[in-house]
């Protein structure tokens, strides 16, 4: 087995399409909404990491935001890797809708959710990512069941482990 060399930090941040329960508060159907998704990993060891999660969706009246952190296992091959991550925190979410006496509803809730990634590298310190993740979250006393599909680009920091001897 040949020793590897992989980041110490990795920073992704891109372009996300969330698929909202929206029937959960009224709406008729599932709504996309989008937007922005941004996360930091810190990896502990070559395959656990923990990440930090944000992200962002508009559209239809609605404006969604989630905050996340839970552990990650990364598995490395030679060009690419694959992500797996568990993610708990707060949901907070605003539906714009126009009354005589208020603008909108906005409600806070939790969050739990996870899902994958696949990272191929592009050059030795970026890498472009494909994500999908499932969020179920607690907001207007209700239920959301989501899921959110995101692309963009990792930036990796630092590094640990060893360089292969030629």
């Amino acid at each position: 087995m040949h020793a590897q060399q992989v980041p110490r930090f990795d920073v992704f941040g891109g372009f996300s399409d969330r698929v909202f329960d929206a029937r959960s508060i009224g709406y008729p159907n599932y709504t996309n909404l989008y937007g922005w998704n941004f996360d930091g990993t810190w990896h502990i060891t070559m395959k656990l990491g923990v990440t930090i999660d944000s992200s962002g969706h508009y559209g239809s009246g609605l404006r969604l935001w989630d905050y996340g952190a839970g552990p990650q296992y990364t598995m490395h091959r030679d060009k690419s890797e694959i992500n797996f991550n568990f993610l708990f925190g707060k949901a907070q979410n605003r539906a714009q809708i126009q009354q005589l006496t208020r603008s909108g509803f906005e409600s806070v809730g939790r969050s739990l959710g996870g899902g994958a990634s696949y990272d191929y590298h592009w050059k030795p310190r970026i890498s472009l990512r494909v994500q999908g993740d499932y969020f179920r979250t607690d907001t207007f006393k209700a239920h959301q069941n989501d899921a959110r599909f995101s692309v963009g680009l990792v930036f990796h920091f630092g590094h640990m482990g060893h360089r292969r001897k030629l």
